[in-house]
């Protein structure tokens, strides 16, 4: 079986998107990978078959970028947890990206030609894209969340084990961060304060919801322009 990949990503019709994503599996594998595509594979989120799941960089960008400079980060994980119980029998939901309606501000490129667009929420709403695992025991009408949430299918494929993995997407609101962990900020080797100087600045915010699910927000930050 060759590899199993979407791509997707929000944007507004007129140019503009928020990141892009990338989920895949590997040949004749049932890992199930997920990465910001901007970030070119130095860090993502492994959903291993083994119930072993972690976010982590890549070992050559911890070593060059990370290592020594961040102190709370002593080895390239960043994160690790097992795979949480089912939402349902059969069905775990394994990861969301909430995205809000002002984070899809970024240019449009060359590159993002092979991605599933997904149109903006409206103003003051966000969307949440939830990926999801369904044992093949679990009988499956349509797509999950169509009926009681009013989800839309981005897209799914099927994997060696006999699981399937489904990428679904719906308009939530706004997400309330006023509560996260507040902590201090560091600089990879070689970055300092003139990065933050940018057009197109933008920050993923990781997060644990109750149901044991992993969330990643992607937001714009409003920083020191040039």
């Amino acid at each position: 079986m060759p590899e199993q990949a979407l791509r997707f990503g929000i944007s507004d019709g007129h140019g503009h998107r928020a990141v892009t994503w990338k989920l895949w599996t590997p040949p004749s594998r049932s890992d199930v990978y997920l990465a910001c595509r901007a970030l070119g594979g130095v860090l993502k989120a492994s959903l291993h078959q083994s119930g072993s799941w972690h976010v982590a960089y890549s070992q050559k960008t911890f070593e060059a970028d990370v290592q020594g400079a961040i102190p709370s980060q002593q080895d390239r994980f960043m994160k690790k947890w097992l795979r949480p119980e089912p939402i349902t029998p059969g069905v775990t939901l394994a990861f969301r990206i909430v995205t809000p309606y002002s984070a899809v501000t970024s240019p449009i490129n060359q590159r993002d030609k092979k991605v599933i667009w997904i149109p903006n929420c409206p103003p003051g709403r966000a969307t949440e894209i939830d990926i999801i695992l369904v044992l093949p025991t679990t009988p499956v009408t349509g797509w999950l969340g169509k009926n009681k949430m009013g989800t839309k299918l981005i897209g799914f494929y099927d994997l060696v084990s006999g699981e399937s993995v489904w990428a679904v997407r719906w308009v939530t609101d706004m997400p309330d961060l006023s509560q996260a962990t507040k902590g201090s900020g560091w600089f990879y080797k070689g970055r300092n304060e003139e990065d933050l100087k940018s057009d197109d600045l933008r920050t993923l915010v990781f997060g644990t919801e109750p149901d044991g699910s992993r969330v990643m927000y992607d937001c714009e930050v409003i920083g020191k322009r040039r």
